[in-house]
Formats: C-alpha cells, structure tokens, sequence
C-alpha cells in the first residue's frame, strides 16, 4: 500500500524527543530479559499452574530468546522441588533455569536435590523488614557470605537479589551488594518489591548503586531490576534501569504477578527495542506468548493492553482512520507486524466517509468506488452510526455484568467459612473447652 509520506518526509515531520534526551545516556547495546512468570507470576492470586503448563511456557520462553527463567523455590516443598527439578531437565537450549532460595543452607540443599546449576539467593534488607524478622545488619551480612559461600562450594553460579531493596537504608544497601559480590554473586539485583519507585528515583538509584558499589570492584558485575505495578510504573521503572545500566530486566509475560503484578515482559522488550536496545527477543512471538500465558493464568487481560491486547492496534475514530490510511504514524507508534499483530479498523458511532471507503476496498472488493455518489456513501456513514447508537445499552450493560460475575467465578479462593471448616476439621482437639462451640443440646440444657 502506498503512503501519502515518504520515508524522508517523515524524518522532517515527527520530532522523536526520546533520541533527544537519551544522548544523555550510556544505553547498553543489548540485554538479557529475566523472566519471572513461572515464580513470581504464580503468585498472582488464586493462581496455579500444572507442571505441563509450565514446561510449555518455559519452552515457549526459551525458544523467542529470554535468557533466564526463574521457575521456583524448591524448599517450599517436595512437590515444588520435584516441579522444578523436571523442568530443569528439559534440557532449554537458549536459557538458564533458576531456582531461589533463602540465604539458609536447608533451602540451597533443596536447590542441589533439584538438579539446579544456578540459582538465586534473597533476603529483604529494609529496615521494616529486618524488625520484623529480628535481624540486624551485621545478622544480614554474616547470613550472606554463608549461604553464597555454601552456593558456591556446591558448584551453583549464583545471583543476589536485595529484596525490598528500595526502601533500604543506603548504606546498608551497599554494604550487603558488596558482600555479596566478594563472596561470589555474579549479578546483583535491586528488588522494588512494594513497587514505590519513580522513574526519577529509580534512575537515582541504580545510577548510585552503579557509581558506589559496581565501578569500584573493578570487576564486571551486571545488574538487574524486579519491579512491581502497584502505582502502574512497573515498565516504566525497568526500563529507566536499563538505561542506567541494568542488563538484566525481569520481566512477567502479560504483566501477571503478585498484587497489582510485576512489569510486563511484552511491554519492556519491545519499549526496549524502539530505543535501539536489542533484547535478544522474537517479538513477533509475543501474542502467541500472550494468549497461551492467559489461558493457562485464568486471568483475561484487558482489550486496551499495550502490544498484546485486542485493541492495541484498532481504530474506529473517522479522523484517526483517515490519518492512519495517510500514513500509520499519525496514529500508531509501531508498526505492528514488528510484534506479529495485524492492524483492525471498527465500524461505530465515529466512523467517518473515509471508513466505510476502506470498509467497500477491504470488505467488499468493489473496485470502481469512483461511481458511488457522494450522497450514498453519506447515507452509509449515517445507518453504520445509528445502527452502532440503536444497540440496547442495557443489553450491552447485562452481558458486563455475566462477563463480571464469571470473573468472580474463576478468580475466587477460599471463602473463609470454607476456611474454618478446614481450620476445625483438624484443630477441634487441640482448642481449649471453652472456646468450644456448645452442641444443641447443651445449649437447651443451659435454658
């Protein structure tokens, strides 16, 4: 199709503020891409995966090129050690399988017994974090070297990620990335694990944490960044890391996660790859990723999600599809194919003449428009209008409500009288008599 805008007209018409501001930066050339769905993307909610499930999208991960997938914590059980474990043999071609683990010796034991040649350490260094599990600083630092040196001792590459690590002490935040690089993590990871930076501060920190603790080990020692979403930053975050150094983003396909969930991987690569950052990523993968991540979630992401949502490249507006058929840019960022999406225009209530004349082209094949009056393709747009506005909107406000209640259905844990028929099924021995609930007749008894 050709464009009213040649290439070298476009160059004079939009003005790309994004090339302007990042000469600033030292942006790396490629990055790796972490991704967490398998972990911290099962947190989500009233979600679980079944071992095939996860094998399949570990396979899926592997094959559009994410580096490492982190896919559980093996101390949490036999059966998770057990999943974990299977999933490790495999055998991915292109990525490393991780397993996390405490700075305790029990749990990187769990991660040798399930086949693991790398792994994640973790502890919360805040403050509030370090109260609440009777830890003091020189506690964290001692636990640390320990663990890291067992890891290391049993053959695993192991990586540090400071949990909570946005709301440390900076000092403390220091000393515990340092810690851990002597005593042998390859890569440390800041965790914004209640999801409070801004993309300012998040360019504070990990410049400082850059500056103070990487540059002076004189070693290379990649960072990485795990946001959450709670205030809707979680990309935004990430991808303000990578531009301070970051190789190593962390990611959750679809953006699931805990809470408001993690910074979607479909959303960070290809933000990535606009800016000339190579992720290594088969982007044109990505709704195909997309789709077999929600169907296994049980989670529906929204029709407006970026990349991967129905109507990311959908138009309806008359004035919109009429500068689109001009040239995509006026009103797309992206071309979509570049994420194996195709283009959709509506027909509605703000469909113009120039919709329905794209509409005849692509519906009906009519070849020689030039013979429709005006007046007719006029008498089109006004019925394609109305019959849009002539929709029951109580109709349209029932099905939300089925669509909402089904939500319900498949998002519901525990209810919490089912909870305590549980509690007291076992318990029942062990609570004091008068705590008791009092049989019928007792209770007639008493009156």
């Amino acid at each position: 199709m050709s464009y009213k805008f040649s290439k070298e007209e476009l160059k004079e018409l939009l003005v790309d503020y994004n090339e302007i501001a990042l000469k600033e930066y030292d942006l790396p050339k490629k990055v790796c891409i972490w991704d967490e769905t398998l972990r911290d993307g099962e947190q989500s909610p009233t979600v679980y995966l079944t071992l095939d499930e996860k094998i399949h999208l570990a396979k899926m991960m592997d094959e559009i090129g994410v580096k490492i997938i982190a896919v559980g914590f093996p101390a949490v059980s036999e059966s998770e050690k057990n999943i974990v474990k299977t999933i490790v043999n495999e055998d991915c071609k292109n990525s490393s399988i991780v397993g996390i683990a405490r700075p305790k010796k029990e749990d990187i034991d769990a991660c040798i017994d399930a086949d693991l040649k790398e792994i994640v350490v973790f502890m919360p260094v805040s403050p509030i974090f370090m109260k609440t599990l009777k830890l003091s600083k020189e506690d964290e630092l001692q636990q640390i070297t320990s663990a890291i040196n067992y890891a290391k001792d049993n053959g695993f590459k192991v990586n540090w990620v400071s949990e909570d690590g946005t709301r440390a002490e900076f000092d403390h935040l220091k000393n515990v990335f340092q810690t851990a690089i002597k005593a042998g993590a390859e890569r440390i990871v800041i965790g914004d694990t209640v999801g409070v930076l801004t993309p300012p501060s998040a360019s504070y920190l990990i410049s400082k944490i850059r500056d103070e603790v990487v540059k002076p080990m004189k070693k290379d020692i990649p960072m990485g960044i795990h946001t959450h979403n709670d205030f809707g930053l979680a990309v935004a975050n990430t991808v303000m890391g990578v531009f301070e150094g970051c190789q190593y983003p962390h990611t959750c396909i679809n953006g699931y996660g805990e809470r408001a969930g993690n910074a979607a991987l479909e959303e960070v690569v290809t933000i990535l790859e606009r800016m000339g950052v190579s992720t290594g990523i088969d982007l044109t993968k990505l709704p195909e990723l997309s789709t077999v991540c929600e169907e296994y979630f049980c989670q529906p992401i929204s029709q407006y999600k970026p990349i991967v949502g129905d109507y990311a490249f959908s138009h309806e507006s008359g004035l919109h599809i009429a500068a689109i058929l001009a040239h995509p840019l006026t009103y797309e960022p992206i071309n979509p194919k570049m994420v194996g999406r195709r283009r959709k225009f509506y027909l509605g209530k703000f469909s113009g003449s120039k919709s329905i004349m794209h509409a005849l082209k692509q519906k009906l094949k009519v070849l020689d428009l030039e013979c429709i009056p005006d007046e007719i393709i006029k008498k089109i747009v006004t019925e394609v209008k109305q019959k849009h506005e002539s929709k029951s909107k109580e109709e349209i406000r029932k099905s939300f409500h089925i669509i909402k209640d089904e939500l319900d259905n498949i998002t519901k844990g525990l209810s919490d009288k089912e909870f305590f028929n549980i509690v007291n099924k076992y318990a029942q021995p062990f609570v004091p008599e008068e705590f008791r609930p009092k049989s019928k007749k007792q209770n007639e008894n008493k009156s």
